[in-house]
């Protein structure tokens, strides 16, 4: 130790046992295995025709090796179709963010499936119209627009910057997911690349984390 209770710069790190963290890590995949074998049973099975047996891709991304088969949601709850309950601090990425499955919503799809119908006309509606006056009233912007998920919204987001200040470059870091329309990458490994340009014309720019 130096004075002042700072430690020495040329301190030797603590070396990490790599064998014990791999015999963890195994301890606790086949914990997880062992309490989910319904999820495990299905993830098997649904390889058969979905990609990386899970509808999206990026659902495979689990530390247990497969993820959790969902059942029932409810408020902030979840149940597995194994019967484990989980307080879902998620909520579908904010989707979600009044909770699962909540009265007033449920009356509203039951609205337009069955009594109106026409959930994916690809037109607009006077609702639409009345959720962007009521997000104006309530967070300030004068004018909205919808997206479909977090990448649709940051894509949309990108486009508008591109057209305002009329650069066709947009350098990104650390960028969450992959966008061939904007020709942005970001694999999920060490060996990173981001992508910058317009699609068809982007220029390839790799990079490491450390």
């Amino acid at each position: 130790m130096q004075d002042g209770g700072q430690v020495s710069q040329d301190a030797e790190l603590a070396e990490i046992d790599t064998r014990r963290l791999s015999e963890l890590i195994e301890r606790e995949r086949a914990q997880y295995a062992g309490s989910h074998a319904a999820s495990l049973s299905a993830f098997g099975q649904a390889g058969e025709h979905l990609l990386g047996g899970v509808p999206m891709t990026w659902m495979r991304m689990w530390p247990g090796g497969f993820p959790l088969y969902l059942a029932t949601a409810h408020g902030a709850r979840l149940t597995d179709i194994d019967g484990n309950i989980f307080t879902d601090f998620c909520l579908g990425d904010t989707g979600a963010m009044a909770g699962h499955s909540p009265a007033s919503v449920q009356a509203a799809v039951a609205q337009r499936y069955g009594e109106l119908g026409g959930a994916t006309t690809m037109l607009p509606t006077e609702d639409a119209a009345w959720v962007a006056a009521e997000l104006a009233r309530r967070f300030g912007p004068a004018q909205w627009s919808f997206t479909l998920s977090a990448t649709d919204a940051n894509r949309w987001a990108l486009r508008l910057v591109r057209q305002v200040t009329g650069r066709p470059k947009v350098l990104v870091y650390s960028y969450y997911d992959t966008d061939p329309d904007l020709g942005l990458s970001h694999p999920n490994t060490l060996d990173q690349t981001a992508w910058l340009g317009r699609a068809g014309r982007s220029n390839r720019v790799s990079y490491s984390p450390s």
